[in-house]
C-alpha cells in the first residue's frame, strides 16, 4: 500500500479486559453480557475508537470510508462525513452457524443451552444496534439488494452498490478458456472458505442433494467435483464428502485455472447472505454459473436462464446436468454472466459510483477545524 503512495497508520494494540476473579462474579459479568450487552461486547473493535479518532485528527480527511462492521462501528462518532461500506448484519452469520454447524449439538446440557441463549442474545441486540449505528453515517453503500431494503426501511441512508470485482481473466478471456485442455468428464467447481457458514450451509445443501442426483445420472465417477477452498470441511460433512468424484483441493492461489477450467461453477449456498462475490468473480471469468436462487436475493441482476441458472436445493442438480451435457448452454450463459460484470461489477463501474457518493458527501457536511 505504501508503494501505491497510500499513508498508513497503524492503531495500537488494545489490552484485553481483565479476567474477573471468582466463579460467581465470572457468571454474573455474562449474564450481564447476554442480558445488557455494551458495545465493546457486541463489537470488538470499538475498543480502538479512542486511538482512531486520534489518528483521523492528525489527519483531517474531507471525509472517513469504514468498511465492513469491525470499521464502522469503531468510526461512527468519527466527526467527519462518513460513507460506510456493508454487507450482511451482523447477527446473520451467528444465526445461520447454530442451524448449520453449531458450536454445540442440540442438547439440553448447560453449555449447549448457554451457546444457543448466547448465539440468539447475540443476533437480535447486534442487528439492531448496527441499525442505531449505521442511522450516525451519512451515507450507507450496501453490497447486498435485500439488506440495504431493510436498513432502509429501518432509517438508515442505505442504497445498493454493486460490488466492485477485480478483472483476474481481463480482456482475452475467451481465448484464455479456449485454450484449456478439454475435460474428459464434467468438471464441476465450488470455491469458497471452507469455514464460512455461507461455504458450510452450501455444502449441505450439496450432499443432501445434488450428489446423490449427480450419482444416479451421472455415475460416481462419470463427473468430477473440485472443491476449492482454505481448512478442511466441518467434521459432520466430511464422510460425505469422501466420494469417488470430489476433490478437496484446499487453497489454490491464484485461482483462474479453476475458473477457466470448470464446465460448471456451482453455488449451493441456500441462505439470505450478501452478495455472493463466487459468482460475480465466476462470471468475470466466463463461466456458466449454477446457483441457488437464494443468491438472486443479494444480487437481483442475476436472472434465470439468461445469465445463470437459478433454483431451489432440489433442482441444482437437474440444472447441473443440464449445463453439463449442453456445451452451447454454458457458452451463452458464459457469455452473458461476463456482459453482466462488464457493465455493472467491474471496479471503474461499482467503483466509480463509490466514489462519486464519497465526492457528494465530502462536499456537504463542514470539517471541523482543530
Amino acid at each position: 500500500m505504501r508503494e501505491l503512495g497510500v499513508r498508513i497508520a497503524a492503531l495500537p494494540p488494545h489490552a484485553e479486559r481483565p479476567a474477573q476473579d471468582g466463579r460467581w462474579r465470572a457468571r454474573l459479568d455474562y449474564a450481564r453480557a447476554l442480558a445488557w450487552p455494551d458495545d465493546e461486547t457486541l463489537f470488538p473493535s470499538t475498543r480502538y475508537e479512542a486511538a482512531l479518532h486520534e489518528a483521523l485528527a492528525s489527519e483531517r480527511p474531507d471525509a472517513v470510508v469504514a468498511h465492513g462492521t469491525p470499521a464502522v462501528t469503531a468510526s461512527y462518532r468519527a466527526p467527519y462525513p462518513k460513507l460506510a461500506l456493508a454487507s450482511d448484519p451482523p447477527g446473520l452469520s451467528r444465526r445461520l452457524r447454530t442451524r448449520y454447524e453449531p458450536t454445540f449439538p442440540w442438547r439440553l446440557g448447560r453449555d449447549e443451552l448457554l451457546y444457543r441463549v448466547g448465539a440468539a442474545s447475540y443476533g437480535r441486540r447486534a442487528d439492531r444496534r448496527i441499525l442505531a449505528i449505521l442511522r450516525r453515517y451519512d451515507s450507507v453503500a450496501v453490497f447486498a439488494a435485500h439488506h440495504a431494503e431493510w436498513a432502509a426501511r429501518h432509517g438508515v441512508n442505505a442504497w445498493y452498490a454493486s460490488s466492485p470485482i477485480t478483472d483476474g481473466a481481463g480482456p482475452d478471456w475467451r481465448e484464455r478458456r479456449f485454450a484449456q485442455p478439454p475435460n474428459e468428464r464434467p468438471r464441476i467447481l465450488m470455491i469458497g472458505h471452507l469455514r464460512g457458514i455461507s461455504t458450510i450451509s452450501g455444502l449441505h445443501v450439496l450432499v443432501r442433494d445434488v450428489l446423490p442426483r449427480l450419482d444416479q445420472e451421472l455415475g460416481p465417477r462419470g463427473f468430477e467435483l473440485h472443491v476449492v477452498g482454505d481448512y478442511e470441511p466441518p467434521e459432520s460433512l466430511r464422510r460425505a464428502l469422501s466420494h469417488p468424484a470430489v476433490r478437496l483441493r484446499g487453497h489454490v492461489e491464484p485461482p483462474d485455472e479453476e475458473f477457466l477450467r470448470a464446465d460448471v461453477l456451482l453455488v449451493t449456498t441456500p441462505v439470505p447472505t450478501g452478495p455472493r462475490i463466487r459468482i460475480l468473480t465466476g462470471m468475470s471469468f466466463g463461466c456458466c454459473v449454477v446457483a441457488h436462487e437464494a443468491n438472486r436475493l443479494g444480487i437481483p441482476a442475476l436472472v434465470h436462464d439468461e445469465n445463470v441458472l437459478l433454483g431451489e436445493s432440489s433442482r441444482l442438480a437437474e440444472l447441473t446436468i443440464r449445463a453439463a451435457r449442453d456445451p452451447a448452454l454454458r457458452a451463452r450463459l458464459g457469455e452473458a454472466g461476463r456482459r453482466l460484470y462488464e457493465s455493472r461489477f467491474t471496479p471503474e463501474r461499482a467503483g466509480t459510483r463509490l466514489v462519486e457518493e464519497l465526492e457528494r458527501i465530502a462536499g456537504s457536511v463542514p470539517v471541523p477545524v482543530r
